[in-house]
């Protein structure tokens, strides 16, 4: 149910749901109600453990259950032989019996057959039949008592008088107060007919039957639960195995937070308008929720529980109405009945807390409980019920279900689990959720198709993972909380689409470490609790609270592609293990991206609006993005799995998306808050291994909220701390503010020199100076990137033949004189007299025409000679002649000696070492970047 205000702080006074009456009390009633000497087993609730003793009250219920029990033996044979329907629900009965109990039915195979075993006293089934009538009339009178309970309750709070007529005739009563085709009309499935409901009280049992008044009012639900459990000394109905984990309050808790708080903090779009309580007076939402599976019994104990804990908070928006439903006979339809006269008991005193009138109150919430019928869409389509007759065999939609699957076969349980979850989707309103409890990991990498199969009905939300919580009991290790996909919109076949992986959203959750004590359990919801009251579950990437030694909950983001589950944060499954409190680290000193920019999202229109108006800019008018934000972040969602940001200015706006397009690209307008902003730094981050893994953990399902997930990226909180360098400490990183035009100058083995002097001290002033330093490394980073791609291009306009390396070799070269002939330079005059030769160079430039390359000699703009050679050869001539402006072109040609251009290719050659000198600093700046980084991060 859904509440405003925290739970009961100290539940565990209602762990067990006993009152401990004084042994005088106790022996006191157990004398006036016994047949036998006193047996100290006969005061625990059979299957359990001994957790607490029955209570006075639960002593007389307990009597007199048995008297009736011994009554309703008697009336069987009489009341289900006279009546059809009777005869052949009682038979399907004892068929769902038989397959529990592993009996032969080979005998069984006509209606009449059972009835003849029924009647023979010789049968060799007799043995198997008087344990089923046994069982039989025990769940008859438990659910007359639950009847009679109901009765007492709304009675107590109608001031209504309870007689011994009405306790004989309980349907009679209740077809006086919720009158047939009225307001009042109950829609009740428990008060119909059914295989339990022949069984009324012989009138030898009136008096006996008014000392339950005051022994209902003193006992709880959940303790008449556990009395009626169990006929007394049975020994096949008696292997039922209570959980004591699954029966536990604060697991009561935990599954009441995942069915009300949950999926409104998932989609908190369908969360519902506010009322001013004060003004009006409005009835909680039904929840209609079914349990079904393994341990039902104990799902309904701990759900009692953690209702009654919260029945006193004051504002009720949600009213979970359970419907408990068993797949062995073990629970079935007995439990189902017996649960649903629970809920009206209970219904009755959530009116009363909560002052609604009881009687309307009760008819609204089951109304609505059988109205949830495949034909819901149809507004006009109402459904009518006749009081005490039949329920519309519509089968019921519901908004939750709980599907415990813990006991799975042995052979191919995954397949097991995958049709159970398909099996929901026929009872599933559009908008419900599925809450599987499972032992059975569902993201498989060798079921990944199947998984595929299942992912194309439903979407699994989040996922829950207690592998590794100790001491939890009958709990499942798994968790997941799936929803069912809306239908597809019809495709047009005339249309192209792109065959592109689709990944989606997982939000996942863990509760580790070790439980000395069960109740310590109530930490982890509790600290659940709170975080779906505090978190965001689209703007947290990270959350883990150590909440004492090793019990911890995380929260992190993953993502679903192709039928596996792809962790977002390291695992095990990929070989790499980060330290437990790397990631705990990283929630601490981290801060969101919108603390250092306004961000705001550039739509398409506003890039056709800038298109409209570029004669406004040819003017020199800047308008749309361009004059709005000073800088552009473009999000790359080409890869799902590899999602990229990339950092500029928004100048190149127009012609990055005439590049990129918008189909899976995404424009982002940012503002710096700040007037010292290093963009290298944020860029240095993205692009990092950690920026990246952070990328992936919250920008990982295409556009949805990403203007949200983008302003809450994780980014670490020393960006903000931009202090510099004194100067004579910024000296000793001077290597670092080196251009690539510097860089190519220096010999490598000067270059690592230095850089080795700046690794010495990298520890201290990175630590005392983490933003400038990482500021320099990421600028030193990207000139010897710049250095890198001019020698992968082998540009030649690009060698810098002053690097010291090449020339210690060209000095030693012999040299040629290209005039008057020279076999490597070929000269050609562009002039019509000698006398131009005499003019003085203006400038010198290399020019392509077609295949050929040249040196060209100008005197202003007249061109004077053109030397055709090599490129290679080319550029060293321009190197040579780069301060020969103003010489006369004849002086030149006369004194300009080269060497031969396969010396001078066999000399460039050295680039190679040069290369891999700029790649070997390339890789340890990286390293220093990433140790800055980790150490940031690992304070």
């Amino acid at each position: 149910m859904d509440h405003s205000s925290k739970p009961n702080s100290r539940p565990w006074a209602h762990e067990n749901a006993f009152s401990i009456s004084s042994f005088d009390e106790i022996g006191e009633t157990a004398r006036g109600f016994a047949h036998s000497s006193f047996n100290p087993s006969e005061f625990f609730i059979p299957g359990w453990k001994g957790e607490g003793l029955i209570t006075a009250s639960a002593i007389v219920i307990k009597n007199i259950l048995s008297n009736l029990s011994i009554d309703a033996l008697a009336l069987f044979k009489k009341s289900c032989s006279t009546n059809k329907s009777m005869k052949l629900q009682t038979y399907n009965e004892f068929m769902h019996f038989a397959d529990y109990a592993k009996i032969d039915k080979s005998l069984l195979g006509l209606q009449n057959d059972f009835w003849l075993h029924m009647q023979d006293e010789s049968s060799p089934l007799k043995k198997h039949l008087d344990d089923f009538v046994r069982i039989h009339c025990f769940r008859a009178v438990a659910i007359y008592l639950f009847r009679i309970k109901f009765i007492m309750d709304l009675s107590k709070e109608q001031n209504l008088t309870v007689t011994e007529d009405i306790l004989l005739n309980p349907l009679s009563f209740l077809g006086k107060i919720f009158k047939k085709d009225s307001s009042t009309e109950l829609v009740c499935e428990s008060l119909q007919i059914n295989q339990y409901s022949w069984y009324r009280p012989s009138s030898e049992y009136k008096e006996s039957l008014l000392k339950l008044k005051e022994a209902f009012e003193n006992i709880t639900l959940t303790e008449l639960i556990k009395l009626i459990s169990t006929p007394k000394d049975d020994q096949i109905y008696s292997i039922r195995n209570y959980s004591h984990s699954l029966s536990h309050l604060s697991f009561g808790l935990l599954v009441n937070e995942l069915l009300i708080k949950f999926p409104t903090w998932l989609k908190p779009e369908g969360k519902s308008k506010a009322y001013n309580s004060s003004k009006v007076c409005v009835l909680p939402k039904t929840i209609n929720t079914r349990f079904i599976g393994n341990h039902v019994s104990s799902f309904a104990l701990s759900h009692w529980l953690a209702q009654e804990t919260n029945i006193k908070i004051s504002q009720w928006n949600n009213l979970i109405c359970p419907e408990f439903e068993g797949l062995e006979f073990i629970d079935g339809q007995f439990l189902k009945i017996c649960q649903e006269l629970q809920f009206l008991s209970f219904l009755t005193r959530v009116a009363v807390e909560h002052k609604y009138e009881i009687i309307p109150f009760i008819c609204k919430i089951m109304r609505e409980k059988y109205q949830n019928t495949p034909g819901e869409d149809a507004d006009h389509h109402q459904v009518s019920f006749l009081n005490l007759g039949n329920v519309e065999s519509h089968e019921t939609l519901y908004n939750r279900i709980v599907l415990n699957l813990t006991e799975l076969p042995k052979t191919n349980p995954h397949h097991f689990l995958v049709q159970q979850i398909l099996a929901q989707k026929a009872v599933m309103k559009k908008d419900g959720m599925i809450f599987v409890f499972t032992n059975q990991k569902l993201f498989v990498p060798s079921h990944s198709e199947r998984v595929e199969q299942l992912l194309k009905e439903f979407k699994v939300e989040a996922s829950f993972n207690l592998e590794e919580l100790k001491g939890k009991g009958e709990i499942a290790h798994f968790i997941y909380v799936i929803t069912k996909r809306t239908a597809p919109t019809a495709a047009n076949k005339h249309l192209f689409e792109v065959n592109k992986k689709v990944k989606e959203s997982c939000l996942s959750f863990e509760f580790k470490g070790n439980l000395s004590r069960f109740n310590k359990f109530n930490k982890l919801v509790e600290e659940l609790q709170n975080f779906i009251r505090h978190k965001n579950p689209i703007t947290t990437p990270i959350y883990i609270n150590e909440l004492e030694k090793k019990i911890s909950f995380e929260f992190h983001q993953d993502a679903i592609i192709e039928g596996k589950l792809v962790s977002s944060v390291s695992t095990k499954e990929s070989g790499h293990l980060p330290h437990p409190s790397f990631f705990k680290n990283l929630t601490k000193s981290c801060t969101s991206l919108e603390n250092f920019f306004h961000i705001e999202l550039i739509s398409q229109d506003d890039y056709l609006n800038s298109k409209k108006n570029v004669a406004s800019e040819l003017l020199g008018l800047k308008i749309g993005p361009e004059k709005q934000f000073p800088l552009l972040l473009i999000i790359n969602q080409t890869d799902p799995m590899n999602v990229k940001i990339e950092l500029t200015t928004t100048d190149s706006y127009r012609s990055k998306i005439e590049q990129y397009g918008t189909a899976f690209f995404y424009y982002f307008g940012m503002v710096p808050k700040s007037q010292v902003i290093n963009l290298n730094v944020f860029r240095e981050f993205f692009t990092s291994i950690l920026g990246n893994q952070i990328i992936q953990l919250q920008l990982s399902d295409g556009p949805t909220k990403l203007k949200a997930k983008l302003k809450s990226l994780m980014i670490p909180t020393f960006f903000d701390k931009t202090l510099m360098m004194p100067s004579e400490i910024k000296n000793q990183f001077a290597l670092l503010d080196f251009d690539a035009r510097e860089l190519k100058t220096h010999h490598p083995y000067e270059l690592q020199s230095q850089f080795n002097k700046i690794q010495s001290s990298f520890s201290e002033y990175s630590e005392l100076y983490p933003w400038h330093v990482l500021g320099l490394l990421s600028h030193f980073k990207l000139q010897v990137q710049s250095t890198l791609e001019d020698f992968e291009a082998n540009k030649p306009n690009d060698l810098n033949f002053n690097n010291p390396l090449i020339t210690e070799s060209l000095v030693k070269l012999k040299t040629h004189a290209i005039y008057p002939n020279n076999p490597d330079v070929y000269i050609d005059y562009k002039i019509k007299t000698h006398q131009e030769l005499q003019l003085p160079l203006t400038s010198i430039q290399i020019k392509n025409e077609g295949d050929e390359n040249m040196v060209v000699f100008k005197f202003q703009e007249k061109e004077i000679v053109h030397l055709h050679s090599s490129v290679i050869m080319n550029h060293f001539i321009k190197f040579i002649l780069q301060n020969a402006i103003g010489v006369k072109v004849a002086d030149l040609l006369l004194n300009l000696k080269v060497p031969t251009i396969k010396e001078l290719e066999t000399v460039t050659s050295n680039v190679e070492q040069i290369k891999a000198s700029k790649s070997l600093l390339l890789r340890d700046t990286e390293d220093l970047i990433s140790k800055l980084l980790r150490t940031q991060i690992s304070k």
